[in-house]
């Protein structure tokens, strides 16, 4: 017998879906920046959901900025 998957799981297996075919459609449109943005945006969904990892978020955007930064020269 087949079990019926939870409303939590339902839930869950379209937000995957909405998110995947988001990126997909963002990429599509505009390459690696695309990417970027759908990542932005799940990021943001993220940290709206639960505000205490805003904090988490900029450090690790600040860390990043930092190494492209020393890399390049800026």
């Amino acid at each position: 017998m087949q079990q019926v998957p939870s409303i939590d799981q339902a839930r869950e297996a379209r937000r995957a879906a909405h998110w995947e075919e988001r990126q997909r459609r963002q990429v599509e449109a505009r390459g690696d920046a695309g990417r970027a943005d759908a990542w932005w945006d799940r990021a943001r969904a993220i940290c709206k959901a639960n505000p205490e990892l805003w904090n988490d978020l900029a450090r690790t955007l600040e860390n990043w900025a930092g190494r492209q930064d020393s890399s390049n020269g800026a």
